[in-house]
Protein backbone atom coordinates (compact mmCIF):
# COMPACT_ATOMS: atom_id res chain seq x y z
CA UNK A 1 0.00 0.00 0.00
CA UNK A 2 1.65 3.63 -1.14
CA UNK A 3 1.89 6.29 1.46
CA UNK A 4 0.87 9.82 1.10
CA UNK A 5 3.95 12.15 0.83
CA UNK A 6 4.14 15.79 2.37
CA UNK A 7 5.27 17.55 -0.15
CA UNK A 8 6.31 20.75 1.81
CA UNK A 9 8.06 18.53 4.53
CA UNK A 10 9.96 16.78 1.88
CA UNK A 11 11.08 20.12 0.47
CA UNK A 12 12.11 20.98 3.72
CA UNK A 13 14.46 17.72 4.64
CA UNK A 14 15.65 18.39 1.35
CA UNK A 15 17.12 21.87 1.69
CA UNK A 16 18.81 20.79 4.90
CA UNK A 17 22.29 21.04 5.89
CA UNK A 18 23.65 17.61 3.71
CA UNK A 19 25.77 16.62 6.65
CA UNK A 20 22.68 16.91 9.17
CA UNK A 21 21.12 14.78 6.73
CA UNK A 22 23.58 12.22 6.77
CA UNK A 23 23.81 12.36 10.27
CA UNK A 24 20.14 11.43 10.29
CA UNK A 25 20.23 8.68 7.91
CA UNK A 26 23.69 7.07 9.69
CA UNK A 27 21.45 7.47 12.88
CA UNK A 28 18.42 5.15 11.14
CA UNK A 29 21.01 2.91 9.68
CA UNK A 30 22.44 1.89 12.94
CA UNK A 31 19.16 1.26 14.72
CA UNK A 32 18.35 -0.55 11.14
CA UNK A 33 21.38 -2.48 10.96
CA UNK A 34 21.57 -3.56 14.70
CA UNK A 35 18.16 -5.57 14.13
CA UNK A 36 19.98 -7.79 11.09
CA UNK A 37 20.24 -6.69 7.48
CA UNK A 38 16.72 -8.90 6.57
CA UNK A 39 16.27 -9.57 2.97
CA UNK A 40 18.94 -6.86 1.28
CA UNK A 41 22.22 -8.72 0.97
CA UNK A 42 24.96 -7.67 3.13
CA UNK A 43 27.10 -7.09 0.28
CA UNK A 44 24.54 -4.89 -1.09
CA UNK A 45 24.59 -2.93 2.35
CA UNK A 46 28.17 -3.09 2.34
CA UNK A 47 28.86 -1.38 -1.01
CA UNK A 48 26.32 0.75 -0.32
CA UNK A 49 28.18 1.95 2.72
CA UNK A 50 31.14 2.25 1.00
CA UNK A 51 29.93 4.45 -1.46
CA UNK A 52 28.56 6.62 0.71
CA UNK A 53 31.81 6.76 2.57
CA UNK A 54 33.98 7.49 -0.69
CA UNK A 55 31.44 10.20 -1.60
CA UNK A 56 31.80 11.91 1.63
CA UNK A 57 35.10 11.53 1.44
CA UNK A 58 35.51 13.32 -2.09
CA UNK A 59 33.76 16.05 -0.36
CA UNK A 60 30.05 15.24 -2.02
CA UNK A 61 27.95 15.39 1.20
CA UNK A 62 24.93 15.87 -0.80
CA UNK A 63 25.26 12.39 -2.74
CA UNK A 64 26.73 10.75 0.56
CA UNK A 65 23.11 12.37 2.49
CA UNK A 66 21.39 10.87 -0.65
CA UNK A 67 22.72 7.61 -0.75
CA UNK A 68 22.89 6.83 2.87
CA UNK A 69 18.69 7.85 2.74
CA UNK A 70 17.98 6.02 0.30
CA UNK A 71 19.81 2.60 1.55
CA UNK A 72 17.84 3.53 4.68
CA UNK A 73 14.55 3.81 2.92
CA UNK A 74 15.51 0.40 1.23
CA UNK A 75 16.12 -1.48 4.78
CA UNK A 76 12.71 -0.20 6.24
CA UNK A 77 10.63 -1.02 3.96
CA UNK A 78 8.56 -4.08 4.84
CA UNK A 79 10.06 -5.96 1.73
CA UNK A 80 13.22 -6.29 2.78
CA UNK A 81 12.21 -7.43 6.40
CA UNK A 82 12.65 -11.04 6.54
CA UNK A 83 9.64 -13.66 6.75
CA UNK A 84 9.42 -15.61 9.66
Amino acid sequence: MGRVIDLQAWRREREQDPIRRLEGAIARLDGLLSRGSGRLGSRVIESELLAVTGALGAGRAEEAAERAERLAERLEHPSARRSG
